[in-house]
């Protein structure tokens, strides 16, 4: 499955709800985000903490994010971050093996879980408040003091490698690896937070340990405290129990990622899937990189969703007409460059029309009348609404500005709803125009072999 545009999924709920919080200290700084308030404040060893206060039901939730994922890992560490997020949840220096540490959080009531993403890897409790501060206790205790105990590693590789096996039986995983190695080449495993077998299964604690000295210091992670928390009270137990982690070297600052290579040529992908009675074409472009062109990702977000409306021109072309069963277009917000994807699935005899279809959609993207005003007034209010929205249960909400901070930074997350109102349909057309139109790209098509042998398709025929 390709990466959706931006960082979670969206919820639309019946009431957009607003939480104020007053400040932990007097040093604290109430900030707005899309959704709410909330208290800002760091320790002195760098460690950045927010707390969201929402005391409708007795739940909180404690996340901490770390800048961390596959965009740190040369080829010796692909899929080594996401092995490092499960073994968070083992033997450490309070808890001597896995079982007893599980034990202690099921005795508290929390709900415990954790993702890694390309820029960032968070984890996170859900328990009764008033757990509260033995959640922090053992949060704090839990990234502080790893044993990376080789038995619970050896065991813990072949759960990692099953979640691999899973992936890599769905139809189209050898489509998404392709197309990937041709859009990234030599960074294609920065991409991947999966990660490649050989790795996961030579992992050694060692090289865990590695990732710990690195990455899981105090002045690369954000602490957030979200819920039925009073925030008066929160920066005396922050400072209680994760004062004393120690500070380290700015891991970007002696070995930054690279930033991939701009595509140098158009590229043809075609893959055959055995067993499958569907066809995928795919188009991928090397999209803006947040941080480096903001404007840019505020145009992909309004111009995806005027493009998903089963009413938009793009979907009345490509799937009311029968060409397709689906088309899609997604961009995925990043720091080292966002991709751009648009796609379609059809029948095997409809291959090539949907493929040529898909394109002279595509070189219409900028036409001036492309999309209504009315279209672009919509999705602006909509994602507004939507981005409001996503603030009704805390405990979810918590993973939005986790991911902004790490791969962005809080003050374009803060920001995000009136810029995304300023979207203009220049903004869009220089978008398409910067990105897209004109521009190197690759394409993919995959079906089963049949289909394939029967296409022959050839990079003269179809790249543009």
């Amino acid at each position: 499955m390709r990466p959706i545009a931006r960082a979670l999924p969206r919820r639309l709920v019946l009431l957009a709800i607003f939480f104020a919080v007053i400040g932990a200290t007097a040093s604290a700084q109430i900030r707005r985000s899309p959704e709410k308030e909330f208290a800002r404040f760091h320790l002195d060893n760098g460690l950045e903490v927010i707390v969201v206060q929402n005391n409708f039901v007795p739940i909180a939730t404690i996340e901490l994010a770390v800048r961390n994922g596959s965009f740190t890992e040369g080829p010796e560490y692909a899929g080594l971050s996401h092995l490092y997020e499960h073994m968070f949840f083992k033997a450490n220096g309070e808890y001597e093996n896995s079982q007893s540490f599980i034990s202690a959080l099921n005795s508290l009531g929390i709900l415990y879980n954790a993702t890694t993403r390309e820029e960032v890897v968070y984890y996170y409790f859900t328990l009764p408040s008033a757990n509260l501060e033995k959640g922090l206790e053992i949060m704090s205790n839990t990234v502080q003091t790893p044993r990376f105990d080789s038995v619970e590693l050896e065991r813990e590789r072949e759960v990692v490698l099953g979640e691999f096996d899973r992936q890599e039986s769905a139809p189209f995983f050898t489509f998404g690896r392709a197309m990937d190695s041709a859009m990234w080449g030599e960074y294609v495993v920065r991409k991947q937070p999966i990660g490649q077998r050989p790795v996961i299964k030579t992992a050694t604690p060692e090289k865990m340990r590695t990732i710990q000295r690195k990455y899981y210091i105090p002045n690369n992670s954000l602490l957030i405290v979200g819920g039925d928390v009073d925030s008066a009270e929160i920066y005396p137990l922050v400072q209680k129990y994760f004062s004393s982690w120690k500070r380290g070297p700015d891991p970007f600052a002696s070995d930054p990622p690279p930033q991939p290579k701009p595509l140098a040529e158009k590229k043809l992908v075609t893959v055959s899937v055995p067993g499958v009675d569907i066809s995928q074409v795919e188009y991928l472009w090397h999209g803006p990189s947040v941080g480096i062109d903001n404007a840019a990702t505020y145009a992909a977000d309004v111009f995806i969703f005027i493009l998903s409306q089963p009413q938009s021109r793009f979907q009345r072309k490509l799937v009311e007409s029968g060409i397709t069963q689906g088309a899609g277009i997604n961009y995925y917000t990043q720091r080292y460059t966002g991709p751009i994807s648009v796609q379609i699935a059809t029948t095997p005899e409809n291959t090539m029309q949907g493929q040529r279809a898909l394109w002279d959609e595509i070189q219409a993207f900028d036409s001036p009348d492309y999309f209504t005003d009315e279209e672009l007034a919509t999705a602006k209010q909509i994602l507004r609404m939507r981005a409001l929205y996503e603030s009704e249960e805390t405990s979810d909400w918590v993973h939005t500005p986790a991911f902004w901070w790490s791969t962005t930074g809080l003050d374009y997350y803060i920001g995000y709803i009136d810029n995304l109102a300023k979207v203009t349909r220049a903004d869009v057309q220089n978008y398409v125009r910067k990105y897209i139109k004109g521009k190197n790209y690759v394409l993919g098509i995959a079906s089963n072999p049949q289909t394939m042998a029967k296409l022959n398709v050839k990079p003269s025929e179809v790249l543009k």
